[in-house]
């Protein structure tokens, strides 16, 4: 009888081991990376400062008070010399009020410098305002801005004067001079226009 032999393994070789199974890498390292991965960032409190601009620009002006806008026909007063004798001589000397329909008061961005030009009048001749009874007879006069200081209103050429935040009358004055002889009775009256400028 043969005797059954299991045949030698060959010199140098190991003998061939039983195979296992392979390890999946991902499911090792997984849990590894999730553990040494970073924390979610969290916003740091950090103060930011900043500054802009805010700016305004004023303008100096002026307005009639109580009437925004307007820019003609506005009503600067009457200057009213009385009721006088036809002999009566010398000069009469009234400041501007209000007459009928209210004087206009004029207000400015404070210190304003305001130039004020009034014409010749109705009835003038050579450059000198007169009163007329519209029959022939005069009586002469003249205008002046009254503030600190007095300026002559000369026909046509601009006095100036300083006007404030307050609503305040053109200063105007008149000046009668009387001539003592010759009048007519009757009502004598002239008409100036007025213009304003800053």
């Amino acid at each position: 009888m043969r005797n059954a032999m299991r045949p030698a393994a060959r010199r140098g070789r190991a003998a061939a081991l039983p195979a296992t199974k392979p390890t999946t890498p991902g499911l090792v390292l997984l849990p590894l990376l999730a553990l040494l991965s970073p924390a979610p960032a969290v916003p740091a409190t950090i103060p930011t400062t900043g500054s802009f601009s805010v700016n305004a620009a004023i303008v100096r002006g002026c307005m009639v008070a109580g009437g925004s806008g307007q820019t003609t026909g506005l009503n600067f007063g009457t200057i009213d010399f009385g009721t006088h004798s036809a002999v009566r001589t010398g000069n009469e000397t009234r400041l501007a009020g209000s007459g009928m329909g209210g004087q206009a008061l004029i207000q400015c961005t404070p210190g304003t410098a305001v130039q004020v030009a009034a014409d010749e009048g109705q009835h003038a001749q050579g450059g000198q305002r007169r009163l007329s009874n519209s029959a022939g007879g005069y009586v002469p006069y003249a205008l002046a801005l009254v503030a600190t200081t007095t300026a002559a209103l000369v026909p046509n050429v601009p006095a100036g004067i300083t006007l404030g935040a307050t609503a305040t009358p053109l200063p105007l004055q008149g000046t009668v001079t009387f001539p003592g002889f010759g009048l007519a009775a009757g009502t004598y009256t002239d008409t100036v226009r007025v213009t304003l400028s800053w």
